[in-house]
């Protein structure tokens, strides 16, 4: 110990330096929650493992589809990713039918979306590129479902606005009970 040191001065560097290492290994752990929480970490292939997952033909391919029906998955939706694989892809389930507008923010790989009324007719569809939100994609009419897809796919699936697509049941709106006099 030198002269003007006292033992209080001395034991604080070491406390410091265990403080300084339980703050470094709590912010990587924090770090981590986060990317948890975002499902994915950066340059991996996008999987969604609590996702329900939903098989629909589109055209003569089978497509395996992330089903995002809930506010928070559909607001999520392809976010923060930067490879999916092909034929793979994510369906949109709105519960109440009306238009929608999709946009690109925080989607790092060009899309195609393409939106569905409540029968599984295409009423439209886009190419979508990576812009942080600056452009805005609307339905233009009342949908039910929307289906992203890698960027191309519409072409090379050989789909096109009017087909109908086939969309699993447990995902139909809810039937409407006809009411009148009996």
């Amino acid at each position: 110990m030198k002269p003007n040191e006292t033992p209080q001065k001395i034991l604080k560097v070491p406390r410091l330096a265990g403080w300084s290492a339980v703050l470094t290994v709590l912010a990587a752990m924090i770090l981590a929650l986060c990317f948890e929480m975002h499902g994915d970490v950066r340059g991996r292939t996008a999987r969604y493992p609590n996702l329900p997952q939903a098989n629909v033909m589109l055209g003569h391919t089978t497509v395996k589809l992330w089903v995002a029906a809930s506010t928070r998955t559909r607001d999520r939706g392809l976010m923060f990713i930067h490879k999916m694989p092909n034929n793979c892809g994510m369906l949109f389930v709105f519960r109440r039918i009306r238009p929608q507008t999709f946009w690109m923010k925080h989607t790092l790989i060009p899309l195609d979306v393409i939106f569905l009324n409540q029968h599984g007719v295409i009423v439209r569809h886009y190419f979508m590129p990576p812009d942080n939100g600056k452009k805005r994609y609307p339905s233009g009419q009342p949908i039910h479902y929307a289906i992203e897809l890698n960027a191309g796919e519409f072409q090379r699936l050989h789909l096109r606005d009017s087909m109908h697509i086939s969309i699993p049941k447990r995902y139909s709106p809810p039937s409407r009970k006809a009411t009148g006099a009996s």
